[in-house]
Parts: structure tokens; sequence; C-alpha cells
């Protein structure tokens, strides 16, 4: 049974209409046709939608929705119950507490942007939103840092997504991550000390954590292209993407640095202030990280720092015929 014939029925009894003839009559349409609406054999139009609603005193959005549900092949109706539910919350949302017409407004402009496959965030939302994206993850993420320092202790993923990846794990999905260090930053002491930081946190975390040299990375056509084609597609110039069960993309596409504390002197960190997440799956089978983890000659897993710190004085030694 249709929806949509429910208000048929409301409109029957609001006005006491006890035949199809009467039905017809008070909708302006033929006998025949209010005999197929009634008993859901029919899904009426746009313009009838709005009759009725007029006749019910509802806002016409409400019924063109349901009409569109009840149109919709089985495997849509959902989405056209959440459309239609969050219609009706933005019709009614109260004014006060402030948090809720904000909250709303924000759900609107994320359903408006679904039909385009992409949703952007900014600034804090920039990232808070990877979490509930890792939350929803059910087998595999496969992740490329180039800008790795986030995962710092007190930096802006630590430990709130940190923790959504360890929740992750304990449910099943697999998750490799892979950390692109420059020679510049393996070069400071400290810079390399957060490095082994974040990779022994990720893999105590149950990650695999995977690292490589920037330089030797670019002698390898596979990570130009994929650099390249990150470019073309609006990422940020270090790259932070991630795919999240091979059919989903997060992507950053600006970095800010804000000063955390009011004291004194405020500590600067680094966020992501933009971050673009899609579904489009051309853009995903050309950003996919995934084939990165294949290339063996350049891609190391993490086994701990004192093989790591072997592998780093190795490239470090090297002639690698790269200006840094």
């Amino acid at each position: 049974m249709k929806e949509i014939t429910r208000y048929i029925e409301e409109i029957k009894d609001r006005y006491h209409l006890k035949s199809d003839y009467a039905l017809a009559h008070k909708l302006g349409i033929t006998q025949p046709e209010a005999n197929h609406l009634r008993r859901g054999l029919k899904v009426p139009k746009e313009e009838l939608c709005i009759r009725m609603a007029k006749l019910l005193g509802k806002n016409p959005v409400e019924l063109m929705l349901v009409a569109q549900k009840d149109r919709a092949p089985q495997e849509a109706k959902e989405y056209w119950t959440l459309a239609r539910t969050a219609v009706d919350v933005m019709l009614h949302v109260p004014t006060h507490p402030r948090y809720l017409p904000r909250k709303v407004e924000a759900i609107g402009k994320e359903l408006r942007q679904m039909e385009a496959h992409c949703l952007q965030y900014s600034n804090l939302a920039a990232v808070t939103e990877p979490v509930r994206l890792m939350e929803t993850t059910q087998r595999t993420v496969d992740a490329l840092m180039e800008y790795w320092n986030f995962w710092k202790q007190g930096g802006p993923l630590y430990p709130n997504y940190l923790l959504a990846n360890q929740e992750a794990v304990r449910r099943g999905v697999a998750i490799r991550r892979l950390l692109v260090i420059s020679a510049e930053q393996a070069a400071e002491p400290d810079a390399l000390s957060d490095a082994i930081k974040v990779m022994d946190d990720q893999q105590q975390s149950g990650i695999q954590i995977f690292y490589a040299f920037r330089e030797e990375m670019l002698k390898a056509i596979t990570y130009q292209r994929l650099v390249q084609a990150y470019k073309r597609r609006g990422s940020a110039p270090e790259i932070n993407a991630a795919t999240f069960d091979n059919e989903i993309m997060v992507m950053a596409r600006g970095y800010e640095t804000v000063p955390l504390g009011l004291n004194g002197s405020p500590k600067m960190i680094t966020r992501i202030s933009q971050l673009e997440i899609s579904w489009r799956q051309d853009m995903i089978e050309e950003l996919n990280p995934a084939p990165l983890f294949d290339m063996t000659r350049y891609v190391r897993e993490y086994t701990g720092k004192k093989d790591f710190m072997a592998e780093w004085k190795k490239f470090e030694e090297a002639d690698l015929g790269v200006k840094v």
C-alpha cells in the first residue's frame, strides 16, 4: 500500500466524502483516477499534491516528497524518507536553543551538496567529520599522509580521531596508513622523533603503519601521477587523503595555523581548514592510495624505531640525485 493513500483517506474523512465520485469532484479529477488513487494504484503528480495539501492545510513539500517516495524504486525509498524527515524538521525547528537552527542549517547544506556527490566542511567541522566517517566504515581504510603532523600528541587529530581508528580496528576494519617523510623533516631531530611517536601510536592502536621517504617516492611514476592527480582535484599541496571501504574518499583541500590557548604564549597548531568528502567513483579510482602499499621498493612497513632509524640512515647516506 502506498503511503499517499493515507492523505486520500484523511481528505475523505475531513470532508465527509462517501464515494469516489465525491472524492473526484473535490480533487478536480475524474472518478476512475480518484478510484486508482484511493486504492494505491496511482501516485498523484505535483499539481494534485499541491491541491491535496491545501485541502489538508499541510505544506505541499510534504506530500510531494511522500509521492516521490511512493514512485521511487525500492532501493531509493530510504533516501526519500530521509529527505522528507529533513524537510519536516526544517519546517518545525524551534528558534531556541540556538544550537538547533544552526544544526538544521548544517543538515540542509549537506543535503543540497549530496546531489553533487560531494560534501565540503570548513574549520572545526573539517576536523570532526572524519570521526563520523570512521565510525561508519566497515571493511578497509587506505590513507596517504604527506602532512602527518596532525597525529602528534596535542595535534587536532589526537586523540579523538585516533580513538575512532582504534575502535574501527576492534570491529574488524583493516586500516593501512602511509606517512611520507621528507628529507628536510627527517634531518630535524625533533621532527624525526615526532614521526616515530606518531607511528608508534598508530601501531599500538592496531593500524598497519607504513612509511616512505618523499625524495625516493618521487622517482616512482605511480607516485608522480598520483601527486599530479591530487593537484588537479584541488588537494592541499601536502596531501592528506584516504579511501573508506573503496566507496568514499576524504581529502584535505587546505590547512590553517591557529593559536591554542589564551594565556601567555599560545601554542600554534596546524589543522585542516577545508575538507572534501566524495563518493564519485571516478575520483576514487583516480586518487585511491591503495597501489602505493604495493611499492615495496620505496614503501616500508613500520616495525619499530630501531628498523626505521636503520632505513633512515641508508636514505640519508644515499646519493639520491634529487633536490630537497
